[in-house]
């Protein structure tokens, strides 16, 4: 029974390949649904402040690039290394993104880079691209960017630097990963003698407050957090349709119990259902748990008992 398992998913891995698609960004949301979210931003910091989102960092080594949730929530751009800038005294969004880095496409395909930008503004409702690079540029994010004299919507004017930076405090989530989990990871890192390092999003925080002392820093997570706990349509389905491929995994794994079969064997049964219905990835790893003293772990990962 599963070395036909074993050879069907072969044969199935062979026939994907052959006709995956070579789509390097999403088409899950449209630009109108981002933009409904950058004015809601907008709306809850107010006029004369501006909101900024760090982007995943560059992978280390060969793992799968998996975007933040909140900076994919407002902008659906996966590149790594990206930032986000939703400016409150002009309403306008700009997209940070790194440049054109042929060696990585090289290996690994195309990615969205600052080269895109017609491309990236279409998918993302931004109304601006620009390089990295020019993040580093004096008293960024605080740059008036209105033209000398104008009058900028709620009141900005050129030479106006922002009365406030909202920015996320906490640990931005990724696959299989939740803020309880992620805090409680980084307070040991704190504590550790030996590194000390909290999160990309504390050591963020830290440089903004050391480089924009005069502006005061707010957390922007609650209000990030209060406009995801009301999911619209487009989610609602996508959930929808995620819970119902969750559902087939686990019957096609229990299915395939029978004794001698590895925990990594059913494992392998329900995630093979997960690809081919289109899941990129699990939302976290599966608990595959066999025996009294493996199903006593909540969390249990290491799958390899039979």
């Amino acid at each position: 029974m599963h070395a036909r398992f074993i050879a069907s998913l072969s044969l199935s891995l062979v026939f994907a390949s052959a006709t995956a698609s070579a789509q390097h960004y999403q088409t899950d949301f449209p630009a109108e649904e981002f933009k409904s979210r950058h004015a809601r931003v907008f709306e809850q910091i107010g006029a004369t402040a501006v909101a900024v989102v760090q982007g995943v960092a560059q992978t280390e080594g060969f793992t799968l690039p998996r975007q933040h949730n909140s900076f994919y929530y407002l902008s659906g751009i996966e590149t790594p290394g990206a930032y986000l800038l939703l400016d409150g005294r002009t309403k306008k969004v700009t997209i940070y993104l790194p440049g054109r880095n042929a060696r990585l496409e090289a290996a690994e395909g195309r990615v969205l880079s600052a080269e895109d930008a017609e491309l990236v503004k279409r998918i993302s409702g931004a109304d601006d691209v620009k390089p990295v690079r020019e993040m580093v540029a004096t008293n960024w994010p605080l740059v008036a960017i209105t033209p000398a004299g104008a009058q900028a919507e709620g009141g900005g004017r050129r030479g106006q630097p922002a009365a406030a930076i909202f920015a996320e405090f906490s640990p931005a989530e990724n696959q299989g990963q939740s803020r309880g989990e992620l805090v409680t990871a980084e307070t040991s890192r704190v504590d550790d003698f030996w590194d000390g390092t909290g999160s990309r999003q504390r050591r963020f925080v830290e440089l903004l407050r050391a480089r924009h002392s005069r502006a005061e820093v707010r957390n922007l997570n609650p209000i990030l957090d209060d406009m995801r706990s009301v999911k619209s349509p487009r989610e609602i389905a996508m959930v929808r349709r995620a819970s119902q491929i969750a559902g087939l995994g686990l019957m096609e794994a229990m299915r395939s119990t029978e004794p001698g079969v590895a925990e990594y064997q059913l494992d392998a049964a329900a995630r093979y259902v997960f690809l081919v219905n289109d899941a990129r990835l699990e939302g976290y790893r599966s608990i595959t748990a066999s025996g009294t003293e493996n199903i006593n772990n909540m969390h249990y990962f290491r799958n390899a008992s039979t």
